[in-house]
Parts: structure tokens; sequence; C-alpha cells
């Protein structure tokens, strides 16, 4: 094992083999700037002078504790700053591209460990939370919340889409897909899951039952009626909306991805009934883009507490159980029942696909784009003015209390 006087001489000798090296290095560091050049320069000079002074003094301290001088807490102190010193320039010594790869990886690495531990950032799509949470909202997540307590009723919890096949021929494409997420085609690795936010309604050892009552949807927890006054309220209109920016569908011999292409589709979107179109408090709303029957003209809405078909066979999705919730597991519900895939069609929710609660609405725009610039393009004043939602800027998004 090495002595502390070994270290010390070790590190010496380091420094004086590469000394001249790194005066050449300093002496050719340059910036964009002139005053950017002599200020790193100098900051090189000081460093040199630095490590010159300590390497010395250590030299004479090495001789002085044999004798009895320089006592072993001064020669570490010594040792220490001239390793800090080191290190300062052998980082300033590395060529401009490793610099950069060694950046630009750190980054990474913080930016896919925040991402995945510690917070997230989401985008909205759908309208399977509304009123709660609309389309175009941007939500932060917090992942640490379910680090040193339990999910409880109530939560808004983000869990990978739990009918996501993943890829699990490999360890390493798992956790690409898992923790990365972002495909690269030509080393065949593929899209992580789909991010959702739904109301956990039940946990591990409780009873949920849903049933249809004198026409209207209603759960029951542990035996008891829940009174929901989360779930959304107003009926859904069906509207048609556009999105994208490019009104053709190739460009000569390259094809326009689908995000890009102008289209229009059908949406069901919350609609005050007791407002006029263009007043409505969720989504910009036109009495032109109303979807109406073609017999009576009349808008086509679905109303809210009615039971919604599951399937082509007539099974009605608002009637289940009633069932225990699995240890490990968690019954979540949409608050826009009308239009939320959830427990009622595929059933429990596994605990390791929960990866954090929603926590605030960080911005929101109404729009059904890709990307928001598209919508600034298209409408430069009425996107400030219409569709940026600045009311919801930092709405905390609330746990609900089910008992």
């Amino acid at each position: 094992m090495k002595t502390l006087r070994d270290k010390v001489k070790a590190l010496i000798d380091l420094y004086q083999l590469r000394r001249q090296s790194f005066r050449q290095v300093v002496a050719g560091l340059r910036t964009l700037t002139p005053w950017g050049t002599t200020k790193l320069r100098n900051k090189g000079k000081a460093l040199l002078d630095n490590a010159d002074m300590l390497s010395h003094e250590i030299a004479q301290g090495i001789v002085v504790t044999a004798e009895g001088g320089m006592t072993d807490a001064t020669l570490r102190r010594r040792y220490r700053k001239l390793k800090k010193v080191y290190k300062a320039l052998h980082e300033m010594s590395k060529p401009w591209w490793r610099q950069w790869l060694e950046a630009v990886g750190i980054a990474l690495f913080l930016a896919l460990f925040l991402r995945n531990f510690v917070f997230g950032l989401y985008h909205v799509p759908s309208e399977s939370a509304e009123t709660t949470i609309l389309v175009g909202d941007r939500i932060w997540g917090n992942k640490m919340a379910y680090f040193f307590q339990n999910v409880k009723r109530g939560e808004l919890v983000i869990f990978d889409d739990p009918q996501f096949d993943i890829d699990r021929s490999s360890t390493f494409h798992y956790y690409w897909q898992r923790y990365v997420g972002f495909p690269v085609p030509m080393l065949g690795l593929k899209m992580g899951p789909a991010n959702w936010v739904k109301r956990v309604i039940a946990v591990p050892g409780d009873t949920i039952e849903g049933r249809v009552e004198n026409g209207k949807t209603v759960v029951y927890l542990n035996g008891k009626q829940l009174e929901e006054p989360y779930v959304n309220r107003f009926p859904l209109v069906h509207m048609e909306r556009e999105h994208g920016f490019v009104p053709f569908s190739s460009f000569g011999p390259f094809m326009v991805p689908d995000f890009l292409k102008k289209s229009k589709r059908i949406v069901r979107r919350s609609y005050d009934v007791n407002v006029a179109p263009e007043m409505q408090p969720y989504y910009k709303i036109t009495a032109d883009n109303i979807v109406r029957d073609p017999l009576t003209g009349s808008p086509i809405f679905d109303e809210a507490f009615t039971p919604t078909v599951r399937d082509y066979q007539g099974s009605i999705a608002d009637v289940f159980g009633p069932f225990v919730v699995p240890e490990k597991k968690y019954w979540v519900m949409g608050d826009n029942r009308k239009n939320s895939g959830d427990s009622r069609m595929w059933l429990f929710l596994d605990e390791e696909l929960i990866h954090g609660r929603a926590s605030v609405i960080i911005h929101s725009l109404d729009s059904d784009e890709a990307f928001w610039l598209f919508d600034l393009i298209k409408h430069p004043i009425d996107f400030w003015t219409k569709i940026v939602r600045w009311n919801r800027f930092g709405t905390v998004l609330k746990s609900a209390e089910i008992k």
C-alpha cells in the first residue's frame, strides 16, 4: 500500500513529466474572441505557476518531514492542492473535440437521469383527463414522489402504456425502450411506450365495482358509492380540428411525414351547453367546426355519466367487478370517463409501470399540432390571444379525497 510520501513523489514526477506539454497547450489556447483568449491563457499560466510553487514546496516538505519539520497534515494539504491544479491542467490540455464529446455525454447522462428519476415534462395529446387536464397541457411530473411513500387513492399518476409490448429480446433493448424511448431504426432500437395520466381510484386490498343505476354510471369502493366530483360533468361535442402544416403528401421523391401533413379529424371535447361556442371555457370552438347530425342538424354530444360501449359486441365498460385489487396493483380511471381507456378496459395497473405523479401544469396551448411552432406560423396573432391558455400556467394538480 502506498504511503503519503510515495503518492506525493508520484504526483510530482507526473507533473514534471508533463510540465512542458502543459506550457505548450497554454501558449496555444484560443477562443472565439481576443479577450476570451487572453483570459483563458492567463488562467492557464496561473495554474502553471501554482503547480510549480506547490511542487517545489512539497519536494522540500518531503525532506523536511523526514527530518521532523513539516507535519504529515501540512504535506497532505499541499498534495491535495497540487492534485486539484494538475487535474485542471489535464482537462485544459484535452483536444477541443474530446472536451465537447465529454460535455455532451455528461449532459445526456444527466438529462436521462433527471428525466427518469427526478422529474419529467409531459405533453398531453388526448382528452382522457378533461377537464382536470386538457389536450395541449404540458405537465411537470414528480418522479421522486413514490420513492418514500406509497401511491394513494385520488392521486394523478403518470405511467407507461400498460398494453405496450416492450422488447425483451435483450437487456439493452429493454432498458432502451423503457428509459430512453426514442427510435433509432438503423440500430434496431424501437420507440418506448407512451406515457398516460389517470387517477388512482383503488389501491391494493380495495374492492372496486362499476354499475349502471337508473341509466347513470356509478363506482363503488369497498361497498360504498363514490361521489367523484373530479369526473367531467360536461358533455363531449363532436368537432372537426385541423392539424398539420404541409398541404401536399410528397415533395419530389420524398414523402411528407404524417405529423406535417395538413389534414382534419373528428375529436370529442368538453362543451358547456350554457355558453356560446366562441365563449367555451376549455377549447376554442366555432359553430362551423361542430359536427352536426345530418338528419336534425343538431350538434352531436356524448352525455356525461352515460354508459360507454366497450366493443362491437355491445359490452358496457362501466360495468365491472366486484374485484379485489391485488398487491402491487392499482385501479385507475380517467376523469373524462366518456373518452378514456383505463382499468375498465385493461383491468389493473402494475406498480412497476408507475413512474411519477402529475404535479403542475407548466404551460398550456389549445393545439392539436405536434409542434407549437406550426400554430405560431399559421396564427401569429391568435396564437398569443386565443391558443395560449395563460390562465392554466402554473396550475397545481391536486389529489382528490377518495374514501
